[in-house]
């Protein structure tokens, strides 16, 4: 009768190996807690693209129309353009800039893009809480006063007044800074944060590696 042959013993390959793949699996777990299912994510890159690329059509709108207001001697045309410029600023600038920037923070979070990971993620954040910011709190004041000087066509208050000397200025910055942001958000330029660098794949395979070798 032969002898049962013995266990094979546990050498540092096969001990390291599942405890590798399951630390892997941990820390992937534990990096990404919420994630955009694949439909949600086209659905929420359309929805991006469209209200980024509107408001920078609206954006400009405005610009053409601030140009307008300050350059014509017409009282009924410098009504109707601040109007307009209020119309514009208090509906569709207004919807497509928080669905652009919510709509942002989701691809953002729910992708492997992160949130402070990528130096143009930051930069076109900072752009964007800007431009929200100012556009509602001083740009829409604004406007809603050169459309209250012109309201009166026929009276002696028939122009915009300091409002329209302040759009013409502010309304064109206001669209130089969504236009950079949309360059930027194409080429993607100045590589990756620190926090960044240390959640690459290369920096945890770097890690596990580390691991491997140290067990």
């Amino acid at each position: 009768m032969t002898a049962p042959a013995p266990a094979p013993v546990p050498t540092a390959a096969t001990t390291t190996a599942p405890d590798a793949a399951q630390r892997d699996r941990k820390e992937k777990k534990a990096r990404k807690k919420f994630e955009l299912s694949r439909r949600a994510r086209k659905l929420t890159l359309a929805v991006h693209v469209v209200t980024s690329v509107g408001w920078v059509g609206l954006s400009l709108g405005m610009v053409v129309l601030a140009l307008m207001g300050w350059t014509t001697d017409d009282p009924a045309v410098a009504k109707g353009v601040y109007k307009a410029m209020y119309v514009f600023d208090d509906t569709a600038v207004t919807v497509f800039s928080v669905f652009a920037a919510l709509s942002g923070i989701l691809l953002s979070w729910g992708t492997a893009w992160g949130f402070m990971l990528h130096f143009w993620i930051i930069v076109k954040w900072v752009i964007t809480l800007f431009m929200t910011i100012f556009a509602w709190f001083v740009i829409h004041p604004v406007v809603t006063q050169a459309a209250k000087n012109t309201a009166d066509s026929a009276g002696s208050s028939s122009g915009p007044g300091w409002p329209g000397d302040f759009l013409l200025w502010s309304v064109p910055g206001l669209f130089a800074l969504l236009t950079v942001a949309a360059v930027v958000s194409v080429y993607k330029p100045w590589g990756r944060t620190k926090r960044g660098k240390a959640k690459s794949p290369a920096a945890r395979r770097k890690r596990a590696a580390a691991a491997s070798t140290a067990a």
